[in-house]
């Protein structure tokens, strides 16, 4: 069944949706938004939070993925590195990547 108003629809309801998360979002979290780095389930959560949570939230997700493209790219060198028939070490692996992420100071220890 078609809604009764065109404001019942969904573009409507995600454009009224937006406008209200924007006059709430600092511009780091607007930017975030904007380049696709969150979700906009994301945005809304978080644009719910001070100024400075919205900061907090934003650089650790720049962080996140600092360390996971750095993680990514240690992986592909490594398993490049190793001749055909050598075995892989986890271990190794596993230690190479951490020692490059805690370079950069985005190392979780666990």
């Amino acid at each position: 069944m078609r809604p009764r108003y065109a404001s019942n629809s969904y573009d409507a309801d995600k454009a009224r949706r937006l406008r209200r998360i924007k006059r709430r979002a600092c511009p780091e979290l607007k930017d975030a938004y904007e380049a696709g780095t969150i979700s906009l389930r994301q945005f809304d959560l978080v644009s719910r939070g001070s100024k400075a949570q919205q900061r907090r939230v934003v650089t650790a997700e720049r962080t996140r993925s600092v360390t996971a493209t750095l993680a990514a790219k240690t992986i592909n060198q490594f398993l490049d590195s190793l001749e055909a028939g050598t075995p892989l070490s986890l271990l190794e692996l596993a230690s190479a990547v951490r020692n490059v992420c805690s370079k950069t100071g985005t190392a979780n220890h666990h």
